[in-house]
């Protein structure tokens, strides 16, 4: 199954399944990716002296939400490979959990690059779209923050070091900037 060839009511009827197929970390992820497009909603026709700083963002943009997009795919192939180790009722080799993470680990690491990105768009895109820029922010960054409990289960048992600790604090402060940033054109 792939996430993306879902129609929405599809994938809100998968989800609410008991054997949901996506899972967490994939909603997590697509709700990620649907976070990097809201925010290009701030893009514009005319940048003035921004022009190629533009383009350069929005491409960079464009490139997140097609790796997002196979991170999804990813995590539920990864999660799906997990579970069926589950139900043998065997010893677990720990390459299938920390396969698991890294769709997970990918996202942070795209998160907080659309995260620093995002801050142009909020700085000199479209006012009339701030609000969309001020919620692509938010579920940015609580996709970051939504990474921890999927990652903290999977890696408990592992030798796989990540600090998410680290991720967190970064994205935490690229967040604030971006929050200081909406605030000042709001005022």
């Amino acid at each position: 199954m792939k996430i993306n060839d879902l129609r929405v009511g599809e994938l809100i009827e998968e989800t609410r399944k008991v054997h949901a197929k996506p899972g967490g970390g994939a909603i997590v992820i697509l709700t990620a990716n649907l976070a990097v497009n809201l925010g290009l909603m701030m893009d514009k026709n005319n940048w003035g002296d921004f022009e190629e700083k533009a383009k350069e963002n929005r491409k960079v943009m464009e490139e997140i939400s097609d790796l997002l997009t196979k991170c999804a795919d990813d995590d539920i192939y990864y999660a799906n490979l997990l579970i069926d180790q589950y139900k043998t009722k065997a010893p677990i080799d720990e390459k299938f959990y920390v396969d698991a993470s890294k769709p997970q680990i990918r996202l942070n690491t795209l998160a907080l690059k659309a995260l620093e990105v995002l801050s142009f768009f909020l700085k000199y895109g479209k006012a009339s779209t701030l609000a969309d820029g001020e919620i692509a922010n938010e579920l940015i960054y609580n996709s970051i923050k939504s990474s921890e409990p999927t990652l903290k289960a999977n890696l408990n048992e592992t030798n796989y070091k990540y600090n998410i600790g680290e991720v967190l604090d970064e994205a935490y402060r690229l967040y604030q900037n971006n929050r200081n940033i909406i605030e000042r054109r709001k005022a």
